[in-house]
């Protein structure tokens, strides 16, 4: 595993995340062996976008005698009578979050991470609203090591980023390699010490049906909705080492939902020079 600087903490985090979007109607016990096969391999951050009850009791158990696992709450993605439910009330995101450092045994989250900002106008409601405030607080309480904002707008990249936060996750794949915006905004990132946590790196599994025509919406592309030819040469390797070259990438969370699938995302790390190599996928986009 290679582990890079996340931002402006003393965090270090495996070019490779996990993300549990998939695992919502995994058993417990198969999540358990996805994430001790991680954890094994040296995967050490985990976005718990979906803190729901088969998620975290299988985190829980593969997390038993682990201490550097990064595990990213969300603030505001709630569980209610077993279903996810977003929320910008503050008191209710503070509870929700004590629930889930309490299922998780953990005295404080090392990442927060502000749940789902997709444009201005939801960042200027959390504002409104006091989300941002509360996470500050909470890590000046020490419930929190860093925080995060999960955007889906190169506009909000920069906005967050500005705004004192340590880490922004967001959408980095082929699928918004021509964006004419994107570059920029993680490059002021770099320049303000923000990390970049990429989201979606095979744009919610669209990129990975090499040779077939796709339409990817425009949350899963974090620029606009795409319908294009999936590159023939687009396989995991070469897909995870066009993200992890983009400007200020730390870690690249894929979301799995089985064994198989990590394996696939480890196969990375044996790779020769030849299997990463991706300028053949990014002529093929033209």
């Amino acid at each position: 595993m290679e582990y890079r600087r996340l931002g402006k903490t003393k965090l270090e985090a495996g070019v490779i995340g996990i993300g549990v979007e998939y695992l919502k109607e995994v058993p417990v016990d198969e999540i358990v062996r996805i994430f001790d096969g991680a954890f094994d391999a040296g995967v050490n951050y985990v976005d718990l976008v979906w803190a729901l009850p088969n998620i975290t009791d299988g985190l829980s158990r593969s997390m038993e005698g682990r201490n550097d696992i990064i595990v990213a709450f969300h603030l505001g993605s709630c569980v209610v009578d077993g279903k996810y439910r977003r929320s910008r009330k503050p008191v209710e995101c503070e509870e929700q979050l004590l629930m889930q450092l309490e299922a998780l045994e953990m005295g404080s989250a090392p990442v927060l991470n502000v749940h789902y900002v997709p444009s201005l106008k939801v960042w200027d409601e959390i504002e409104k609203r006091g989300i941002l405030d509360l996470a500050r607080d909470l890590r000046d309480r020490g419930l929190a090591r860093a925080i995060c904002v999960s955007v889906h707008d190169t506009e909000v990249v920069k906005v967050a980023a500005r705004s004192g936060v340590d880490i922004v996750m967001y959408q980095v794949s082929i699928a918004n390699h021509a964006h004419p915006d994107r570059n920029a905004a993680l490059e002021e990132c770099i320049e303000l010490g923000v990390g970049v946590v990429a989201m979606k790196p095979f744009a919610g599994g669209e990129l990975l049906k090499a040779g077939k025509k796709v339409r990817i919406p425009e949350y899963k592309t974090g620029w606009k909705t795409l319908e294009m030819r999936v590159p023939p040469d687009a396989t995991p390797v070469s897909l995870l080492a066009y993200v992890l070259d983009q400007p200020g990438v730390c870690t690249a969370v894929t979301g799995i939902s089985s064994t198989d699938q990590l394996d696939a995302d480890l196969a990375y790390f044996d790779s020769t020079d030849v299997k990463r190599d991706y300028s053949r996928v990014i002529a093929q986009l033209a």
